[in-house]
């Protein structure tokens, strides 16, 4: 695809990661000193400002190495009765992330065994993205995720069933069995008009000013392939 999903929302679980770090280490939350809410729509300034814990404040989200749940190929489980999904997810170590929150928080979740979701491109160097319409997809973005013994991460997101609208997905193969739009519940990003995707290509030069590069999305499928019937 072109252009990333621009995040409207951080999802319940950034919510709730809120209220937890309130409680148990406001300290640590609030040594970030962001100048603003970095998912506001001022206008970005460069050089990005850096934090007192050296997140790097885009007008998206923070962007910093870290140990995070990564759900962008996950499977996820039924729906429960509050419209939440456990996703398997993978866990990335020291790895440049997009995140809801600042590296200072992670810490702080890190002191109460919870990890993560957030997002970056560098697993799925070698996936394939579709564009999807319609159905439910899970938004684990700003997930809270506990980690399991083979590695992995569950993480809690949330299903959006109501008005998706067009979401993007990443699969390993345009012909496996997963390339359908409604084969799995599966956790994907909302896709919103090009001239808003700007979350993406915050992220990669705030990368780029920190001395380092991350890989692009994923090449997509061709179009036939993301129909909806299948």
């Amino acid at each position: 695809m072109a252009f990333l999903a621009h995040r409207k929302s951080i999802g319940i679980g950034a919510v709730l990661a809120a209220g937890l770090l309130v409680g148990c280490s406001a300290e640590t939350f609030d040594s970030a000193e962001p100048t603003a809410s970095p998912s506001s729509s001022a206008v970005s300034v460069s050089p990005f400002p850096v934090s007192g814990d050296g997140s790097i404040i885009t007008p998206n989200g923070y962007v910093f190495k870290g140990d995070f749940a990564i759900c962008n190929q996950a499977k996820c489980g039924d729906p429960d009765a509050n419209g939440n999904a456990q996703c398997t997810c993978q866990v990335l170590q020291d790895t440049w992330t997009l995140s809801p929150v600042p590296t200072s928080s992670f810490t702080a979740l890190q002191q109460v065994d919870l990890l993560m979701s957030t997002f970056t491109t560098s697993n799925v160097t070698q996936a394939n993205s579709v564009k999807c319409t319609g159905g439910e997809y899970a938004d684990c973005y700003g997930a809270l995720c506990t980690t399991n013994e083979d590695g992995t991460a569950t993480c809690t997101c949330p299903v959006i069933d109501e008005n998706p609208g067009e979401w993007m997905k990443y699969v390993d193969s345009c012909s496996g069995p997963d390339v359908g739009c409604g084969a799995d519940l599966v956790s994907a990003a909302p896709l919103f008009l090009p001239e808003g995707s700007t979350s993406f290509t915050y992220f990669v030069d705030a990368v780029k000013q920190a001395g380092d590069s991350i890989p692009g999305i994923p090449e997509a499928c061709p179009v036939p392939s993301a129909s909806q019937s299948q």
